[in-house]
């Protein structure tokens, strides 16, 4: 059921970005010099909490649940959710969605609302995207396109977006042949950045090196993810494909190699909890995800969105101030050792 993929879609992508959220920003050598185990939520005293990626994803699944047949009023709807989502004042917003976000409250348009960049924003709303119109290419080109144009204008974006919806719906209908995956990904590049990343991802699925590696092997700073879209959508699904069927693989694979670790761990981890299902994500990931309203065990329930008014302003504002004090805990604990 579709019901069934759009949550598996949504918890998936939380509990990626949990428990990629304190690891954000580091480098790769620095994640493995500070926690070593296997990997669990260390956001706040072992539990976790989700950040925009997440929370981007549920408007976006509110939005085409409500407005899912005409795109124009979809874009409205998920407009008028980023208006009072930002006004919930909400912790680490990338600065293009931020920009956007106050055009919008200045009235400008939701198709002319965008900004150029090149940035993830359009890649946290792409894989609920991909779900929902699993079975209808066209329609699910037209609104990534659309939900992309509120708050990106940078092909490239775009681009990654189209990419991460495809992936979804071939997850969502089980497409298991790893070629016809690669086969329809390929159609969708354009930019020359994807044009070189491409290659990169299918000769390291030959090859069938680490996660870590293949980002290396393009990234602008070794040991570091960029929040660039075709960066994050590359190492996603990489990650995706190199580990398919472990959902505990895919998400700590991400994590281990740096950078911007919540964001790619959403995308990966969308992807993933669509192709494992409820049964194969981790329960202690999910009893571990504690956050409110988007709690795991909320998340974890097919009938979710029936239990969702989202965003809850002005109620966020509690919500993420309390969120904004425990990300300057961790500010101040990366001052010590280990570095």
């Amino acid at each position: 059921m579709k019901e069934d993929a759009i949550s598996q879609c949504l918890l998936g992508g939380a509990l990626g970005d949990a428990l990629g959220l304190p690891a954000e920003g580091l480098h790769a050598k620095r994640i493995a010099r500070m926690w070593r185990g296997s990997w669990r939520h260390r956001f706040l005293f072992g539990k976790g909490m989700v950040s925009d990626d997440t929370e981007h994803a549920v408007m976006t699944a509110l939005s085409l649940a409500k407005q899912g047949e005409d795109p124009d009023a979809f874009t409205k709807d998920l407009a008028r959710r980023l208006r009072w989502w930002f006004a919930g004042i909400p912790a680490g917003i990338g600065m293009a969605t931020a920009r956007s976000a106050i055009r919008l409250w200045c009235g400008i348009s939701p198709s002319r609302s965008g900004v150029w960049s090149g940035g993830n924003g359009p890649l946290m709303r792409a894989p609920v995207i991909g779900v929902h119109f699993a079975d209808d290419v066209e329609r699910r080109a037209t609104f990534v396109n659309a939900s992309t144009r509120i708050t990106h204008t940078d092909p490239r974006a775009s681009e990654a977006a189209r990419m991460i919806a495809e992936a979804a719906s071939m997850a969502a209908n089980g497409t298991p042949n790893p070629a016809i995956i690669l086969d329809a990904l390929e159609k969708h590049i354009e930019s020359d950045e994807m044009k070189i990343r491409f290659p990169l991802l299918l000769s390291a699925l030959t090859d069938g090196i680490e996660v870590g590696a293949f980002a290396d092997s393009f990234g602008r700073k070794p040991g570091f993810v960029s929040g660039f879209a075709p960066d994050t959508a590359a190492v996603a699904l990489f990650a995706w494909l190199r580990h398919r069927g472990d959902f505990r693989a895919t998400v700590t694979a991400v994590i281990a190699a740096g950078g911007d670790t919540d964001t790619v761990a959403f995308v990966a981890g969308s992807l993933a909890g669509i192709d494992v299902g409820k049964e194969g994500l981790p329960a202690d990931w999910i009893a571990g995800l504690r956050d409110w309203p988007l709690s795991g065990k909320l998340l974890s329930r097919a009938d979710a969105l029936d239990h969702l008014h989202y965003p809850n302003w002005p109620l966020s504002l509690a919500r993420n101030g309390c969120f904004f004090f425990i990300v300057l805990a961790h500010a101040f604990r990366r001052l010590l050792p280990p570095y």
